[in-house]
Formats: structure tokens, sequence, C-alpha cells
């Protein structure tokens, strides 16, 4: 529970909040990227002449998976012997054998950046397949063979635009975890009006208010957003912002401080990582001389790493929080008792954490052979095309159709409530609005993890919609 209401006059301006907004979507999309430049799908919406430049040299891949082809090869993805022993069914999953490929099948796709300087997301396409291929093995869609089409946007708004022709006219039903990199606004209108709902996705500034976006968390903003709230549970308040160097992500600590001040915390130092940055002691340094006890880091996974890296070799007595998203185990894992410095959020389990739903994921998407999908290696965003593809399959599941229509799948998804998430999170309304700036932000769960000697542990967990209440962008604290 908060307390009293900040009344912040500039905060009120819708446009100022969206800009801020778009500088919170560093971690979790931000967080695929290979380079430490260009870490964040707020850049490539934010700062479109670089997108533009990096897409004459990204070319357009658009993938159609035909999933039946391959679900007998697939079978063995069905791991009851590494789901924890146990049947399926109690794990809320299931197992009806391969699906019919005499059916008409189910169409699902996926637009994102593949490889582009900017961003580089094609392992949640990767995903999606893989995914779809796992479940067909388990039975598909009612006994339908599930088939997936990706398509690539290159960074380039015309690209995505493309697109969404290309989506259309294999007459998907629903896209899963597609995450709009450039021209968002045009995409959501284009997919709106092909009647096709964007199931599970990781929502940009111009998704939030859309409702024909059914997203599970609140996306990079939100992940930004619990990054203070990770600290304040650990008894930390002087904090350090170390973050992307971009001229709208200077709103940021008005921002936080919006939301948080109330609570405690104390945003001492706002600190940019600019782009080519080789000497990244100097930021630990800068965050350490502002008397900061901790660091949040909105930042893309290449970058965050050098900086928790710096600090380990300068023995800096910090905590550091940043997002699931940005770093796959194995890098958390290399960092050695340094990483139980570190506190990640997510609105699911990190990759490798013991749990029997998370052994089944990842063991359906490893058996792609995909480097990025091994479990090391594997980050939350791709996680996402696999629990977005069972949310949609429970829903069809439980309806019994097999009326894949757009308009019928949309109108099962708007009527669905509580979904089980199988403990991944908690429990899904795709429908639900909230109160404030945000409208379509999940069921806002979002859970914290550590590292230690025995793989990740689960420290605490909070809600959106309680951490931004009160503040001006969320609704009364309740």
């Amino acid at each position: 529970m908060r307390g009293k209401a900040l009344t912040l006059r500039r905060f009120t301006n819708r446009g100022f909040v969206l800009l801020a907004a778009g500088s919170l979507l560093i971690a979790a999309c931000g967080s695929d990227d290979d380079t430490s430049s260009d870490s964040t799908a707020a850049a490539a919406e934010t700062t479109a002449a670089a997108a533009e430049t990096t897409a004459a040299e990204a070319a357009e891949t658009t993938v159609a998976a035909e999933t039946e082809e391959s679900a007998a090869e697939s079978a063995d993805t069905t791991v009851a012997a590494e789901s924890g022993g146990g049947d399926l069914e109690a794990l809320g999953l299931w197992d009806d054998g391969p699906c019919d490929e005499s059916l008409e099948p189910l169409k699902v796709g996926l637009q994102t950046v593949f490889q582009s300087g900017v961003l580089t997301l094609e392992d949640q396409a990767q995903a999606l397949e893989a995914s779809a291929e796992a479940f067909n093995a388990r039975g598909g869609a009612n006994n339908h063979c599930i088939e997936v089409t990706t398509c690539d946007d290159g960074a380039d708004p015309n690209k995505a635009l493309e697109c969404v022709r290309t989506l259309d006219e294999a007459g998907i039903s629903a896209t899963i975890n597609d995450t709009t990199s450039v021209a968002g606004a045009d995409v959501a209108a284009g997919l709106a009006a092909a009647g096709i709902p964007r199931f599970g996705i990781s929502p940009g500034q111009d998704d939030y208010g859309n409702t024909n976006t059914y997203s599970f968390t609140a996306g990079g903003t939100g992940t930004s957003i619990m990054m203070p709230q990770a600290l304040l549970d650990a008894g930390i308040t002087k904090i350090a912002i170390v973050r992307v160097d971009l001229p709208a992500a200077t709103a940021l600590k008005g921002f936080l401080e919006a939301i948080y001040a109330d609570n405690g915390a104390e945003f001492v130092a706002d600190i940019p990582v600019p782009a080519g940055t080789t000497d990244y002691s100097q930021f630990i340094l800068a965050a350490q001389d502002a008397g900061a006890e901790g660091i949040v880091m909105p930042l893309g996974g290449q970058e965050a790493i050098q900086i928790v890296r710096a600090g380990e070799q300068l023995g800096a007595d910090l905590k550091y929080s940043s997002s699931l998203g940005s770093f796959p185990p194995s890098d958390i894992a290399g960092l050695g008792d340094y990483g139980t410095n570190m506190i990640l959020n997510e609105g699911i389990p990190p990759a490798t954490f013991d749990d029997p739903v998370v052994d089944v994921l990842a063991a359906d998407l490893a058996a792609s052979g995909v480097e990025a999908l091994q479990r090391d290696n594997l980050k939350a965003s791709p996680m996402r095309s696999w629990v977005g593809l069972y949310a949609l399959l429970y829903i069809l599941r439980e309806s019994g159709t097999e009326d894949f229509s757009r308009e019928n799948v949309t109108a099962l998804i708007n009527a669905a409530k509580d979904i089980p998430m199988l403990g991944l999170t908690g429990d899904w309304t795709p429908s639900l609005d909230h109160e404030g700036v945000w409208l379509r932000t999940g069921n806002g769960f979002y859970s914290f993890w550590s590292y230690g000697a025995n793989g990740f542990e689960k420290v605490s967990e909070a809600n959106f919609d309680e951490t931004i209440c009160g503040s001006g962008f969320g609704g009364e604290c309740k």
C-alpha cells in the first residue's frame, strides 16, 4: 500500500508519460541485443533515424513453419520424465498424441526484428516454432495441428507494414509474442483492421491503450519500473540509475521518483552509458561517489553485464537490479559469488529454475537445436512464446472449438477469465483493463530472483498496479 498520492504537474501531460514509458522499454525487449550501443525497443521507436540506417542492411525474412510435417520428429519433446517424474496432466498440461494433419490447422504468427544493429529478437520466432512442434506432438489445438508464420521487420517501418500483410495473407488467427520494433502504431492499427488479435505480446508504448492487445506482463515498461522495487525489498533506498544514453531517457529519474519517492527511495545519481563505451568502471565509481547502495540498470544485456563485471573487479559492495530478459542464466552463473549481488525481475521464472513446468518448457525449446534456445542460454523473451501459445491453446481446449476464425478466436480470448498459468505467473484474464495511463498490462505479477550456490531462488514478488498506484500513473491505492 502506498502513501498519499503525489501531485506532480510535470507528469500530467500524457505525451510526457509516453515518452518516459518509451525510454523504459529498455530492459525487456532490448535484452536480446548483441551490441552495446543499440539496446532497446525504445531506441527503435524513439530514434527512427538510427533504425532506418540499420534497416537498409537487414534483409527481410519471412518464415512459414509447416509444423505438422515435423510432428513425428518432435514426439520425444513430451518430457514427462523431465517434469519431475509426474504426469503432464498433473502439471496442468496434456498429451493427446500427435495432431491430425488431415484437419484444418490453427494458424498463428509473429512479427519482430530478427537481426539488426538496433535489436535482435529472432529467438522469439524460433521459440514459437519450437513450441508449436512440441504442442503438435501432444495434440495441437483440439487435435488440429498448429502452423506458424513468422516475419522479420528488419527494423524498417515499411517492412513492418509488409509483415502485417504477410501475416494477414497467411490466414493466421492470432499473433503470439510479437514485439514491434518500429512503426508501432501503424502495425497495431493494421493488425486490428485485419481482425488479428495480438496475444501474449510484449507491449510497447503504442500497445498499452489498444484493446486488440492481450499481454500477460507490462513489457519493458513494467520490468524497468519494478527494478527499484527489488532494491527496496532488499532494504536498499539509495539508488543510482545507470541507463541508455538517449535524450528521452533523461526523464527516467523524475519518472521513477514520482512512483517511488513516497516509499523511501532516493535516486542519488542518473548516469548515462554512451554508445561505444569501453571503460565500465567509471559508472560504478560514479554511483559509489553519489552514495548509492544499489543500481538499477535499464540497459541491454551486453552493457549491463559489463557494468556488473566492473563492479566485481572493483570489489564494489552494490546490489544490481535488472531484468531476467537481459541475461541468459549462463551470464549470471559466470559471475560466481558476485552474482549473488544481482536481483532480476520478470513475470515468469528463469529458464534454469528447478520447476517441473519450466522443465517441460525448456525441453520443448531445446529440442529445436537452436543455440539461443538451449536452457543455459534461454532468456525470458523467447520463453514467452511458449507461455503465450500454451495460454491460447488452453482457451481453445476449454471451449472445445474447431472454429479458428479470427472472429471466434477473438471472442474466446475476450471471454476468458483467470487462465491458470501453471505457476509460471499469476492467473491471467487477457482482456482486463487497468486504471491509469497503461490500460493493458497483463496480470501485474512480477517476481524477483537472486542466484546462489543452488541456482536461482525467488526472493520476493510484487504487483505492477500496486507499485504505481497513487503516483499519478496508476489508479488509486486500495
